[in-house]
C-alpha cells in the first residue's frame, strides 16, 4: 500500500466508512453551500468598537504563538518611533550600510521616515512603480516595510494586495518585515477575508503572511529566513477613545514608545 493509500484509509476509518461507500455533496451541505458574502460582508461592517477590540486581542495571542513582534499603536507617530528604533537597533545580515524599503501607502508615508533618518546614514526607499532600479532598491533594503490590506484574527495572517506601489516584494525579500495594519482592517476569520477579496474587481495577486518564514527540512532543526523575512513586526494601528484623547489633553505626556510586544 502506497503512503496515499495508507493516509485516506487513515481518514475512512476515522470517519466511520468504507472504501465503497458513497457520499454524495447533499449529505455535506456546510462543505458546499457558497458563502453568503452580503450578509457576511454586513457583519463586518456592523461589527461594534468593542468586538473589534477583541479581534485586536485575539490578533495579538496568536501573533505571539507564531513568533511575530506585535504592537499596539494609537497614532503614526506612535509607529514611527518604533520603526526608527527598529531600523536603529537592528543590523543588516549582508552589509555594513543600512537601507529599508516602503511601499508607496498613504499611511507608509504619513510616517515621514525619510525626515527621521536625514542626518544618519540610513537610505529609505520608497517603491514607487516607474522607478527602474526598484529590483536593487529592493535587494539592497535589509527592513520592508508595508501597510497590509486585511488583517486575519483566528490565524494572524496579513493579507498583501499587490498593486501599483505595493509590489510583493517588499514583504518578501528584506531580512525584516514590518507590518501597519490599521485595526479597522482585521477581521475574524478566513471567511471574512475572502468575502472581502471577492469584492476587489482587478485583482492581481496577493501574498498571505502567517508569521516570519522558517523550515525544518534540513536534519529537521528550525531555521528562520530560509525563503522570507526572518523577523515580522507587526503594528496595529488602533483608534484613540475620545475620553483618552481628553485625558492625554489634561495630563500630556510621552506616549511615542507605548506598545505591546509578544
Amino acid at each position: 500500500m502506497d503512503s496515499q493509500s495508507a493516509f485516506m484509509k487513515t481518514i475512512r476509518q476515522s470517519l466511520g466508512v468504507s472504501a465503497d461507500t458513497e457520499r454524495p455533496k447533499k449529505l455535506y451541505p456546510a462543505l458546499f453551500t457558497n458563502a453568503d458574502t452580503k450578509l457576511i460582508l454586513q457583519t463586518i461592517k456592523n461589527r461594534t468598537a468593542e468586538q473589534q477590540d477583541e479581534l485586536v486581542e485575539l490578533l495579538q495571542a496568536n501573533a505571539q504563538a507564531l513568533g511575530i513582534k506585535f504592537h499596539v499603536v494609537r497614532s503614526h507617530d506612535q509607529a514611527a518611533a518604533i520603526v526608527v528604533k527598529l531600523v536603529r537597533t537592528k543590523n543588516p545580515e549582508f552589509t555594513h550600510t543600512k537601507h529599508i524599503i516602503h511601499h508607496d501607502h498613504p499611511d507608509l508615508a504619513a510616517l515621514q521616515l525619510w525626515k527621521r533618518f536625514n542626518r544618519e546614514g540610513i537610505t529609505v526607499h520608497t517603491t514607487f512603480s516607474p522607478d527602474r532600479q526598484l529590483h536593487e532598491k529592493t535587494i539592497a533594503s535589509f527592513i520592508g516595510i508595508t501597510a497590509p490590506d486585511i488583517g486575519v484574527a483566528e490565524s494572524a495572517t496579513l493579507i498583501q494586495l499587490t498593486k501599483p506601489g505595493c509590489p510583493r516584494s517588499t514583504s518578501l525579500v528584506p531580512s525584516i518585515h514590518i507590518a501597519l495594519l490599521k485595526s479597522e482592517n482585521l477581521v475574524a476569520d478566513l471567511r471574512e477575508a475572502y468575502a472581502l477579496l471577492r469584492q476587489e474587481a482587478q485583482l492581481d495577486s496577493f501574498v498571505f503572511i502567517t508569521g516570519p518564514s522558517k523550515t525544518a527540512d534540513i536534519e529537521a532543526q528550525m531555521v528562520h529566513g530560509a525563503h522570507g523575512p526572518r523577523e515580522v513586526h507587526l503594528l496595529v494601528l488602533c483608534p484613540q477613545p475620545a475620553e483618552e484623547t481628553a485625558n492625554e489633553a489634561k495630563n500630556p505626556s510621552d506616549t511615542a514608545g507605548q506598545q505591546t510586544t509578544a
